[in-house]
């Protein structure tokens, strides 16, 4: 997800479509991995998953979303008032997840415990895809209340926006 300027600077923004966007390539790339038994996917997508959430301008799912998908009009940005960060925290954690997953699938003889990380992974973003309800937006408000993050930077704290 990304900021982007706005005429009320105290209001952060995010475009939902380069997130929905995101979240159906998360999708799509963790069931390939687990359907063709591909661990090298679950590492590239671990990686893209790490730009995205520490470089948000340079997200390959940014630029791919940027690049192709809104100049031939499959979607169009749909900015709203919203906290950029508790989504880049649950990029970050789904990233962590297909790293270790990643680490499990080259490195040991535990497989399953692997793709099972992976199949979180995909669950998690496909309920966000599908629902709209975001379980690392949710604890990063929830650990924002708690003190151990920043508070979300918006009015009303965790709303589920729903698709």
């Amino acid at each position: 997800m990304e900021s982007t300027p706005s005429a009320s600077m105290d209001a952060p923004r995010v475009d939902t479509r380069l997130g929905k966007f995101s979240q159906g390539c998360t999708v799509l790339l963790t069931a390939l991995a687990f359907v063709f038994n591909l661990p090298v996917l679950v590492l590239i997508t671990a990686a893209v998953m790490a730009i995205s959430a520490l470089a948000p301008t340079a997200s390959p799912y940014r630029l791919l979303y940027r690049g192709v998908v809104v100049p031939l009009g499959w979607l169009k940005p749909r900015i709203v008032e919203d906290d950029p960060a508790p989504h880049r925290f649950a990029q970050g954690v789904g990233a962590a997840f297909l790293f270790a997953a990643s680490i499990i699938l080259f490195l040991t003889h535990a497989i399953a415990i692997g793709w099972a990380l992976d199949l979180i992974v995909f669950a998690l973003a496909a309920i966000n895809l599908t629902t709209g309800f975001c379980a690392g937006c949710f604890v990063y408000y929830h650990l924002g209340r708690l003190g151990l993050l920043p508070k979300v930077r918006y009015e009303g704290g965790f709303h589920w926006r729903g698709v």
